[in-house]
């Protein structure tokens, strides 16, 4: 373009102007068909920009509807363990205070079978003491009226001796 238009009688050349002219009319068209295939391309490119962000926005908001999903799951679930363990730990707690209950109540058991058993050795002891003071007073009785039958004999005998003799 540094083409240098002539002057001419009135001014300049008209057809190197003319020719310059449609030399810059050229040029301009030419930039602005680059710049237009470039503001399309750009256009595309920020028609498919705007497609993935509105894909990605999508997954996006589904991924956090999925993750409170996921959360109230997850709260659900703890809450549903922490219930489970604690009605666990309730039960144990009432399952060992009916296993003390049973255990107090056989220890009461069986204090009282010993006691009854130490009163009924008591019985068996005191009767057995009673047998013997019977058999001991019985022996005693037969041996005393052994004894005095023995005597009764003898005497029964003497006075026979004696009666004899007087006779």
């Amino acid at each position: 373009m540094n083409d240098k238009i002539k002057r001419v009688i009135f001014g300049y050349n008209t057809k190197q102007v003319m020719a310059c002219i449609e030399r810059l009319r050229d040029d301009y068209e030419g930039e602005l068909t680059k710049k237009q295939d470039r503001m399309t391309e750009l256009l595309e490119e920020n028609r498919m920009l705007k497609g993935q962000l509105k894909e990605l926005e999508d997954k996006l908001l589904n991924y956090e509807e999925q993750e409170g999903y996921i959360s109230r799951a997850l709260v659900m679930a703890e809450k549903k363990a922490q219930d489970i363990i604690e009605n666990s730990q309730k039960k144990a707690r009432e399952e060992r205070y009916k296993l003390e209950l049973e255990k107090a109540k056989w220890k009461e058991r069986v204090r009282e079978i010993r006691r009854q058993m130490l009163d009924f050795e008591r019985t068996v002891c005191e009767t057995l003491e009673e047998f013997r003071a019977e058999v001991n007073y019985l022996t005693s009785k037969e041996i005393s009226e052994a004894l005095l039958c023995d005597e009764d004999i003898l005497l029964y005998e003497e006075n026979d001796k004696n009666i004899r003799s007087v006779s």
